[in-house]
């Protein structure tokens, strides 16, 4: 989705935010940030990196009028002229610290950075980061005198994972512009992206795969576990999650006239459906173009295993949808009082 290979960080700003509910203050400075160049090569690769991996897209958004969203006006303030980053910052910052009336919400250093030449969807973009770091790692420095060495420990930002983060990307303005969102410590969901930021999902093919997956998964956990069995469960998912990777566009009658041969729990999916959506506050697109990226990677979330309380546990196969149906039979041992999973084998082969 990203590639920041040519990136480059014009304007960086930082600053420390406190939590407003335990009466702390934040610490501003009133200049931007001086980097070196290795510095700069090291920041971008800690700010930037984590997002090559995202894959849903945000955009701003208000109940008035997007114009009212204070994160858009400052966005597009920095935009017009990034030589207001610095003021911007401060004011971000400070609307950070009016979002923190939770007790767990962290202090932590904030980083308001000016990035040039990010390539995003086949073009060049700038952008706009926020990054929040609350944690602190600990890690032994090396002191030297004329005659000895000695080890002393410390503290600072950890590169190896950030803590919170979001990606405004010059694109698409009249609609919110674009946004990547990050948030490694969900301590309270609605801080960072609904109170802060004020972004909501952008209802594209990666955000309408995922959501209906998730809600096929959740059919299966909620509806098709109080009927039937873990390996049912198990072969539901696996024979929906083969349908839809052959799919190019998913239309969700012709899966359900696909899937479900018998109408009751046809009906039963449709009603399961109605309840995700306003559960979940999601609409699922009655049709949409697969993206077979999101797919593989909600596919890896799905257990496919079935534990035993004898200590067995009997791990199948998702990528052939029929080897348990086949393989695998299911009975009751009235001698021994226990259920019981008959497996068919040729041979063993690991």
């Amino acid at each position: 989705m990203i590639d920041f290979t040519s990136a480059l960080i014009q304007q960086m700003a930082l600053h420390r935010v406190g939590n407003k509910h335990r009466e702390e203050s934040n610490f501003i400075s009133e200049s931007l940030a001086d980097l070196d160049e290795d510095m700069e090569d090291v920041l971008i690769r800690y700010f930037l990196k984590p997002f090559t991996q995202a894959t849903e897209n945000f955009h701003f958004v208000h109940s008035v009028d997007l114009s009212y969203n204070e994160i858009f006006g400052l966005s597009s303030d920095v935009f017009q002229n990034s030589e207001n980053l610095l003021e911007a910052s401060k004011k971000i910052t400070q609307h950070l610290f009016e979002q923190s009336n939770h007790p767990h919400i962290k202090a932590g250093d904030v980083f308001v950075v000016y990035f040039k030449d990010l390539f995003y969807q086949e073009h060049t973009r700038e952008a706009i980061g926020i990054f929040k770091s609350e944690n602190k790692t600990s890690f032994l420095k090396m002191l030297s005198n004329e005659s000895n060495l000695a080890l002393t420990r410390d503290s600072g930002i950890s590169l190896s994972k950030l803590d919170k983060a979001c990606l405004i990307i010059d694109e698409k303005k009249e609609d919110g512009y674009r946004v990547l969102s990050l948030d490694n410590n969900n301590y309270d969901a609605a801080y960072w992206k609904e109170n802060f930021l004020g972004v909501d999902f952008i209802q594209d093919n990666n955000y309408n795969t995922k959501q209906y997956v998730e809600m096929v998964k959740g059919f299966a956990e909620e509806v098709i576990a109080d009927q039937a069995t873990r390996k049912d469960q198990i072969d539901f998912l696996n024979v929906s999650v083969n349908y839809l990777e052959n799919q190019e566009t998913v239309n969700v009658e012709n899966f359900k006239d696909d899937i479900f041969a018998d109408p009751v729990q046809k009906n039963a999916f449709t009603e399961y459906q109605r309840h995700y959506e306003n559960t979940n506050h999601v609409e699922i697109a009655d049709q949409f173009d697969l993206a077979p990226d999101i797919l593989q990677k909600q596919k890896r979330k799905i257990k496919d295993s079935i534990k035993l309380d004898t200590n067995i546990q009997i791990k199948l196969d998702f990528n052939n949808p029929d080897s348990s149906q086949q393989f695998i039979e299911q009975g009751y041992d009235a001698e021994k009082g226990m259920n019981y999973y008959k497996v068919y084998f040729n041979r063993e082969v690991g």
